[in-house]
């Protein structure tokens, strides 16, 4: 059997049951991508629906304002990503006659996709090979296909996962996904339970990924500059409209952090702030 074929047969007994992955439609599954960027997929999912309820296709998206927009997405982080999709919304309407291209090179000339995004669009939505190859997809093909002490290449990846890809293109890179996420993970990959064991030239972590870990370790969420911005805009969506009440809601007297969020914000097209009134 090929890597491929191991691997859909691990993911038939073990993929997780998902609601993007009830869909073919191209719309439903780029506001999944676009949500699940550096979100849980458990904290996605009730804002996926709620999303499709409220904005069910391009056309109803485009027309809400943006206060609606950004009031469904809250909770996400991040609102720039609304906000992209609120923009993307229009051009595909006003400009694509409501539908999205079906190849990488022409999506990726779309505001707010990227060229990881138009991979996925291309597998999920269309079935066929899609360069859809986040971190994970990445770890995966480096640990399968090069020993511990290759140095690899971007190109040398995509090569490979490219040439991976059986018919079914849309089951394997959701297979990919889940494996990444249960099996092959970041640190202390289950080595002992994994399909692929004996095709697999590195049986476990690289050198270089625990590098890169602790080059990746963020300081603490609470009080940074993103925290300010999420207090910000969830205020605003409680109907808070001054600065002072907002400051006073938030509870935290960093006027500077305050101003530079808010200024932040402002700069992103996410707040209007008129005097002392601030709104969407």
């Amino acid at each position: 059997m090929t890597i491929a074929d191991l691997l859909l047969t691990w993911y038939r007994a073990h993929g997780r049951n998902l609601p993007w992955r009830q869909t073919t439609d191209p719309y439903a599954i780029l506001v999944a991508e676009v949500m699940l960027q550096q979100t849980q997929v458990d904290r996605v999912i009730p804002k996926y629906e709620a999303w499709l309820e409220a904005f069910p296709n391009w056309k109803a998206l485009s027309e809400a304002p943006r206060s609606d927009v950004l009031k469904f997405w809250s909770g996400l982080g991040y609102n720039n990503r609304a906000v992209r999709l609120h923009e993307l919304s229009k051009v595909v309407v006003e400009e694509l006659g409501g539908e999205l291209p079906k190849t990488e090179d022409e999506l990726v000339k779309l505001p707010g996709i990227g060229p990881y995004t138009a991979g996925a669009i291309v597998a999920f939505a269309y079935n066929k090979p899609g360069k859809c190859i986040d971190v994970n997809v990445e770890r995966i093909m480096k640990r399968l296909f090069f020993s511990r002490r290759q140095e690899i290449s971007k190109s040398a990846v995509e090569r490979f996962f490219l040439a991976s890809y059986p018919r079914n293109a849309r089951a394997y890179a959701n297979a990919l996904m889940d494996f990444g996420s249960l099996i092959c993970t970041a640190s202390k990959p289950m080595c002992d339970s994994c399909p692929l064991y004996d095709e697999c030239k590195s049986r476990g972590e690289r050198e270089e990924e625990k590098e890169e870990r602790a080059k990746k370790r963020q300081s603490r969420f609470l009080h940074s500059n993103r925290w300010w911005r999420g207090q910000i805009l969830k205020g605003l969506n409680q109907g808070v409209k001054s600065e002072e009440s907002l400051r006073s809601l938030i509870g935290h007297e960093n006027r500077q952090a305050f101003q530079r969020a808010l200024g932040e914000l402002e700069r992103d097209g996410l707040v209007v702030r008129r005097d002392n009134t601030l709104t969407f």
